[in-house]
């Protein structure tokens, strides 16, 4: 999660949702506008730039999201732009996000292997994941050559890593 900031606007977002019983609204919103964020060159510019008011930025975000997003959404836009945080509307997206998977108790765990795998073993290797956190999982899976052979599993701040790439560096490291 991020930092005090970003937590209280994220924090009053996850608050208000919940009461509206509107929380998977809210967080499709949410992954739409950080998907809008990361691909949209100029409304980065917009956000970023010191040169335009926050009148206009209002002014231009009502224009784009009124009716698109819920309310609740598009207030907290407008709040975090009249409180000259644009910069941060990004991070406190992402923070609500995860706020609202760890109180459902959703992990995200990333495979790492080195070949593709087959979609009955990544159906086990979510059961798995799901039996040992006793939390629901929504794994994704990549595929990385230099592992050699295994895999690595990221989930939040914890790496497990089984890859033959690793157990070859700790050889390495103990025949030194």
């Amino acid at each position: 999660m991020a930092n005090k900031l970003t937590s209280s606007y994220s924090n009053s977002l996850y608050e208000a949702a919940s009461k509206e019983n509107i929380l998977n609204d809210v967080a499709a919103d949410c992954e739409g506008l950080l998907s809008l964020i990361a691909e949209s060159r100029e409304l980065n510019i917009v956000l970023d730039s010191p040169v335009i008011s926050k009148f206009k930025k209002i002014s231009i975000v009502n224009t784009l999201f009124k009716d698109k997003v819920k309310n609740l959404t598009l207030n907290l836009i407008l709040l975090v732009i009249k409180n000259r945080r644009e910069s941060y509307l990004k991070l406190i997206l992402e923070d609500f996000l995860q706020m609202k998977d760890a109180k459902e108790g959703i992990i995200k765990p990333v495979y790492t292997t080195a070949i593709e795998l087959k979609e009955d073993e990544k159906i086990k290797l979510k059961k798995e994941i799901d039996s040992i956190t006793k939390k629901n999982s929504i794994p994704s899976f990549e595929v990385d050559p230099a592992l050699i052979g295994g895999f690595t599993i990221n989930i939040g701040d914890s790496i497990i890593d089984g890859s033959v790439k690793r157990q070859l560096e700790m050889m390495r490291k103990s025949l030194k």
